[in-house]
């Protein structure tokens, strides 16, 4: 199955919902829809320069959708009816961008999906708010659906105890760069479950949707987020692997990561196996947060010397086959189900 197709031709039905939501040009109207009436007046022109044009210009550059894709073929293959719930696709991208323009301004990060990061583009003070504004405009879509209280209950519940978790794997993330921790003290599972709430909530968060909206049980709801979950903490792993051999596929700095300072799980490898003097020089060279390449190059050869790359590559594996065996006999057999576990091969072996 050519993944990276269906991906292409999804994303241009995915924008088109998110766009018929969130369009790229607003009024006052849709003011009105979007955050009630008011007693005075909205500036839209305002506003559509502060939030709907930067919100479009990240959207526009690309990315995979693979998130809210992950939805629909779940959606698909649990039998939900997506010509009434098709619009929670818009849930989960607006959030997984917000969460990327917040992630770059934590960062100092210089680009995203080739171009400037956002917060350099408009400022500071423009993206800090566009950040907060995606995590919390997307909730309009469920306010206005049309389900029965549990439903309901379950779907805001998920939503709100997901995104508590993403901000506590961004926490965890900072902390570590910032040195709050020895790097050598962070064992494989901190770094698991920094990544479980940072990148596998929100994938966790489109198949809990899926479940709750197929009606299953809470038990099968964990199952299905669990095995989602575990997609996206493959997706970071393999991210992670990019970053050190071709940032500049993901538009991203070369060895960003490095320059950032963040404990992956090749670094982790690394310090568990090397001799003392490169154990210290890798950690000197994490903690200078430094831009120069050759020193760059010099963190990354220390992590090839002890093949972490190759550690990190089968972990990932191992992930996304145990996932599986958890989730499959939960699924019903058609081709959807094919298709995702096509796409969670797919987040290991990708190179992009």
């Amino acid at each position: 199955m050519d993944i990276e197709k269906e991906l292409r031709e999804n994303r241009t039905r995915i924008d088109s919902i998110i766009e018929s939501r969130f369009p790229k040009n607003i009024d006052l109207e849709y003011l009105k829809w979007l955050a009630g009436n008011s007693p005075y007046l909205y500036d839209p022109e305002v506003i559509q320069k502060t939030v709907f044009d930067p919100m479009w210009d990240l959207l526009s550059r690309g990315g995979k959708r693979w998130r809210p894709w992950l939805f629909l073929i779940l959606a698909n293959n649990l039998g939900v009816d997506l010509n009434r719930f098709k619009d929670l696709v818009t849930i989960v991208e607006l959030l997984h961008n917000g969460s990327l323009i917040a992630d770059d301004i934590e960062d100092g990060a210089d680009m995203r999906r080739g171009d400037k990061a956002i917060h350099l583009k408009y400022g500071l003070d423009v993206a800090v708010n566009l950040s907060s504004a995606m995590y919390f405009m997307p909730l309009r879509i469920l306010m206005e659906m049309d389900v029965d209280k549990d439903i309901y209950r379950r779907l805001v519940e998920a939503y709100i105890e997901d995104m508590i978790r993403i901000h506590l794997g961004q926490a965890t993330d900072i902390g570590w760069h910032r040195g709050l921790r020895d790097p050598e003290d962070i064992k494989v599972e901190h770094y698991l479950q920094m990544c479980a709430n940072k990148t596998g909530v929100l994938p966790r968060l489109a198949a809990r949707f899926a479940a709750i909206l197929a009606r299953l049980s809470p038990e099968d709801e964990v199952k299905i987020g669990k095995f989602a979950e575990s997609i996206g903490i493959a997706f970071q792993i393999q991210d992670d692997i990019i970053n050190v051999m071709g940032a500049e596929k993901l538009g991203k700095s070369f060895g960003e990561d490095i320059t950032e300072g963040k404990i992956t799980l090749m670094v982790i490898y690394t310090l568990s196996r090397a001799n003392e003097e490169d154990k210290r020089r890798l950690k000197e060279i994490l903690g200078m947060h430094t831009r120069d390449r050759m020193l760059i190059e010099e963190a990354i050869s220390i992590l090839k010397k002890y093949g972490s790359i190759e550690y990190a590559k089968e972990f990932a594996r191992n992930i996304i086959r145990r996932s599986w065996e958890d989730v499959e006999g939960i699924l019903p057999n058609n081709e959807y189900k094919e298709k995702l576990r096509s796409l969670a091969n797919f987040m290991v072996e990708r190179e992009f």
